[in-house]
């Protein structure tokens, strides 16, 4: 009788001793590194194994099934040698992601095992593109001092991940070129990895610009996935061009140096370079004059002999500040004031003399 009531306790205690030791593993992320990890890059993937059962866990394997963009760089099976009860095990991977990862995130199948138990479970890891623009060209027609234009610039996001509420300003250094009202500034919106785009701004040049290259900055503000601020900038420039031009203001002999000179100023919006000044008269060649240069609304002087005619033609060839050619004619008339011979002065002062002297003029008068 007693044997039969152990045998039965036994019976009894057993599946109670079984449920008793029980087998429960549990697996989480401890870390990626990077994160979140970039399309094209490589990562960490830093594994937690928990025992959360009743009894000390000995060789249980974790495999880890990496799948498309996702490529595992070692083994994907790893053996645990030992996890106490209530401890934990770290193990790591080594991956890497595609490069034509979309951002998103992914989950990577992980299953342990040991004796008859299996867990499995989906790890995430968060695959995120970092926004990156690049200042392919920039296209702009020269402009005039004055004058109201725009121009162009063509962005890539050569970056892994998309922009968002993505803005463009632009900015100059200098006084003598500057945005019209909102044309300075232009909202993009969503600008996709990979994406080229071209924005266009609308500037004004100052009536004063001389000719030359003006900088300014075109940055880009944007957001990346996960709401980060981000700017980025290029430096540009504009090309302020012009023509020179000259006007007669004064033409005038001068007796004693028996000189013509014909003043000249640039009204034109670019200096004048290299000019070659030849005085004509019947398509003949009288005299000629050079200047170096003459800058915007500055004057300079030609000066020839004196040609017996008194018109004739004055042929102009300068450069501009681009050594573009340029070339003008000029009419010119001119007065030679008369000047008595200085044979006639002698002859009529003898004269006046003689007469004084024979008409005995000289007693009436003293």
């Amino acid at each position: 009788m007693k044997k039969l009531f152990f045998i039965g306790l036994v019976l009894f205690l057993l599946p109670v001793c079984y449920a008793l030791e029980t087998v429960r593993l549990d697996v989480e992320t401890v870390f990626t590194d990077p994160y979140p990890v970039e399309p094209g890059q490589s990562l960490t993937l830093s594994l937690q194994i928990s025992n959360e059962g009743s009894v000390e866990i000995k060789n249980a394997k974790v495999q880890l099934d990496a799948k498309t963009p996702f490529v595992l760089l070692e083994s994907s099976e790893k053996q645990i040698d030992l996890i106490e009860i209530g401890k934990s095990r770290i193990i790591e991977y080594k991956l890497s992601v595609d490069s034509s990862a979309v951002s998103a995130v992914y989950e990577i199948p992980v299953r342990i095992t040991y004796g008859t138990y299996t867990l499995n479970k989906n790890i995430q890891v968060r695959v995120q593109g970092t926004p990156k623009f690049k200042l392919l060209s920039m296209d702009s027609d020269a402009i005039k001092p004055g004058d109201q234009a725009g121009f162009s610039v063509k962005i890539q996001n050569i970056g892994t991940g998309k922009a968002r509420r993505t803005t463009a300003t632009f900015s100059s250094t200098s006084a003598y070129i500057k945005p019209i009202f909102l044309g300075g500034n232009v909202y993009i919106g969503d600008f996709n990895a990979g994406e080229t785009k071209e924005i266009e701004f609308n500037v004004l040049s100052s009536y004063d610009a001389e000719y030359g290259v003006y900088t300014g900055t075109v940055n880009i503000s944007f957001e990346d996935e996960s709401g980060n601020t981000m700017a980025e900038k290029f430096d540009v420039g504009m090309l302020i061009s012009g023509e020179p031009k000259l006007q007669i203001v004064k033409i005038q002999i001068d007796q004693k140096t028996r000189e013509l000179s014909v003043e000249m100023s640039n009204i034109g919006t670019a200096e004048t370079r290299a000019i070659n000044a030849k005085l004509t008269v019947d398509d003949k060649i009288v005299d000629t004059d050079y200047v170096t240069s003459v800058n915007i609304d500055k004057r300079t002087t030609f000066k020839f002999i004196i040609p017996s005619s008194t018109s004739g033609k004055l042929e102009l060839s300068y450069e501009g500040p681009d050594n573009k050619e340029y070339s003008q004619t000029e009419e010119l008339a001119w007065q030679v004031p008369f000047v008595f011979p200085t044979w006639i002065v002698v002859v009529v002062v003898l004269v006046m003399g003689y007469v004084v002297v024979k008409k005995k003029l000289w007693k009436k008068i003293f």
